[in-house]
């Protein structure tokens, strides 16, 4: 895992970026190592930096910028390859002489033979960089579920690319302005909705994308997708039997390394399950990691101690008092690349997990959404029945009587569910959504509500999920892995790992374990009284109490800490961080946010009250504004 960046350039006369700058800009993400590299033959330029986290062939052969014998194609590249072996036993059969042990190597020899198509070949998490010299153009790519970031930013002459916004904040080549449309997905879902970004100006390139700058002209091509089809002819047991073997394999793949590996172990289904498959493909214990609090509400580290003793992991726990977090709140928020509802819990087990002395560690990321883990899902489902009834409503108004504050928020996104028509993704957007249309109006001080826009695949399958053959259950599986999982999940884990240089794998997000859970039928994966019961079924060895007790979910106890002890820092973050101060949000709106949030939970969440100080303080930490 590393930092990256770089530029390609054209016509131009003054000071280039600084890649010295970009390294050091970079270097939490890579403290083993770094490089630069400058093609400044002839026009248009390209300079490459890279910070090295050394996980795979420790040695100094797999530094970076890596460039081929021949001197024509180089690489900066941040990720994992797990099946790089693999591939590499197929470069050598075509003739390609590997120098290294490097999966570094590897995708670049792969590029070099077999260009874009070689994406395909590729199993694993990555984001890279290749530039060819004798062409003058430049290759970037990422892996199909988004697990790793790549930014990049369109300026005069050229292209700015890298692992963090930040870094391209850095150069004072992108003005440090709010993209309108990106704040007002971040209030609505907690996240920027990629390709945007919360800032003008600088774009994600998609995940299961590559992007190929030639001429001055960005392509850009779209190379995998989750399958849109339910495999109605498996059986249930041969369904279950290529389920834990794809879990299986997923786990082993990801226990590589020649450095140690642990797991995030929350005590939930996901994370045990991980542990104990690790179990099963490890010839060594591996270490697992938990956190504690006062507030025994949220504490299920009970539940993840007996998991470890089950399966003979070395456990670790943390305890984090609202203290600690105090303490720590503002280099948490601080290590955030763009502004999250979420992230926080991940910041400090990655950080007491880098602290025991691992760089990585597995994550049980992604489980929710391939087996139905959510409430969401079954609510999801009940609404889905009445889509056609819901379709056939008159326009009542419902949205705006639903916007009224005094009502309960339940009420008022009952209200909204009634307004949308049915449509598959509007009610996904109200099921998942952080503020309602009216409230996002309030706070950004516009004079109309906005609607969230989906994607050309949301619309994909939400035309397949009302079509013959769709599943519902499924469709609101993919609208999260699309959604909330790419754009809020992994973007923090990655963030927040790379804080403090620890690589986070998420074995559940194997292409093909994702490729072969979405095309079961939905409802082998619900049952009454039971979470998962696919998953359970897939790993028998689990406790059956993970799949019967009541989901948690791995939160900090935030809400009884921004009523205790964190009360009067949030107030001050909240209510002096008004537009009028330079903020970008109604400080009236604000002040009615945090009334509501102390009159109860039912007029408004502490992750409402959250998302609105994540949202200042980013802004106020890298002086951007609307």
């Amino acid at each position: 895992m590393c930092g990256i960046f770089g530029y390609v350039l054209s016509g131009q006369r003054g000071e280039l970026p600084s890649l010295e700058a970009a390294v050091r800009g970079l270097k939490h993400r890579g403290p083993d190592g770094d490089g630069t590299f400058a093609d400044q033959t002839m026009d248009p330029v390209c300079g490459l930096a890279h910070t090295r986290l050394a996980i795979i062939d420790l040695s100094p052969s797999g530094r970076q910028p890596m460039t081929t014998a021949d001197g024509r194609h180089t690489i900066t590249f941040n990720g994992e390859i797990y099946n790089y072996r693999e591939v590499q036993r197929e470069l050598e059969g075509a003739g390609a002489a590997i120098r290294t042990g490097s999966d570094t190597e590897v995708v670049l020899q792969a590029y070099a033979r077999w260009g874009a198509d070689s994406l395909r070949r590729l199993r694993g998490m990555f984001a890279f960089a290749i530039w060819d010299a004798r062409e003058r153009r430049i290759f970037l790519a990422r892996d199909r579920l988004g697990v790793k970031p790549l930014y990049f930013a369109r300026v005069p002459g050229g292209l700015l690319f890298a692992s963090e916004l930040r870094s391209l904040l850095a150069t004072g080549r992108v003005p440090k302005k709010l993209d309108a449309v990106a704040v007002d997905d971040y209030l609505a879902f907690g996240s920027a909705r990629e390709p945007r970004t919360i800032v003008q100006g600088i774009a994600m390139l998609p995940a299961a994308s590559s992007a190929e700058l030639r001429g001055g002209e960005l392509r850009i091509q779209n190379y995998w997708q989750p399958p849109l089809r339910i495999d109605s002819a498996v059986s249930s047991a041969s369904a279950v039997e290529e389920t834990r073997a794809l879990l299986l394999d997923a786990v082993a793949l990801r226990l590589v390394s020649d450095v140690p590996v642990g797991v995030f172990l929350s005590g939930g289904m996901d994370s045990s399950a991980i542990v104990a498959l690790a179990a099963t493909a490890s010839k060594t214990p591996v270490h697992s990691f938990t956190v504690t609090f006062d507030e025994t509400a949220y504490d299920e580290s009970a539940f993840a101690r007996d998991v470890a003793r089950r399966f003979g992991a070395k456990h670790h726990v943390v305890h984090l008092s609202s203290r600690n977090l105090l303490d720590h709140i503002d280099d948490a928020l601080g290590a955030l690349d763009q502004p999250s509802a979420d992230g926080t819990n991940t910041y400090f087990v990655a950080k007491a997990a880098r602290e025991a002395g691992l760089a990585v560690a597995l994550s049980g990321i992604g489980g929710d959404e391939l087996f139905a883990g959510y409430p969401g899902f079954r609510r999801f489902a009940r609404w889905s029945r009445h889509a056609e009834a819901l379709g056939r409503l008159p326009g009542l108004g419902l949205g705006r009587l639903g916007s009224s504050f005094a009502l309960p928020t339940n009420v008022r996104k009952g209200l909204a569910l009634l307004a949308s028509r049915g449509d598959p993704f509007t009610i996904y957007a109200t099921l998942r959504g952080m503020f309602l249309p009216e409230e996002r109006r309030a706070l950004l001080g516009r004079a109309h509500a906005s609607e969230t826009d989906p994607s050309d695949l949301d619309r994909q399958v939400a035309r397949w999920a009302r079509g013959a053959g769709g599943d519902a259950l499924e469709a609101y599986g993919l609208f999260d892995l699309t959604n909330y999982l790419r754009n809020t999940l992994l973007r923090d884990a990655d963030v927040m790992g790379m804080a403090h240089a620890l690589e986070i794998r998420e074995p559940l997000l194997d292409h093909r374990l994702v490729e072969r859970a979405m095309t079961l039928p939905g409802a082998w994966k619900l049952a009454p009284g039971q979470n998962k019961p696919l998953l359970a079924r897939a790993v028998p060895e689990l406790p059956v109490a993970s799949s019967v007790r009541p989901k948690m979910g791995f939160t900090l106890p935030l809400e009884a800490w921004l009523r205790g002890p964190l009360r009067g820092w949030a107030e001050e973050r909240l209510l002096s961080s008004g537009r009028s101060r330079g903020g970008p949000l109604n400080a009236v709106a604000l002040a009615d946010l945090w009334e509501r949030f102390l009159r109860g939970r039912r007029h408004a969440s502490f992750s409402r009250v959250w998302t609105a100080i994540a949202l200042t303080e980013w802004c106020r930490q890298h002086g951007v504004s609307a």
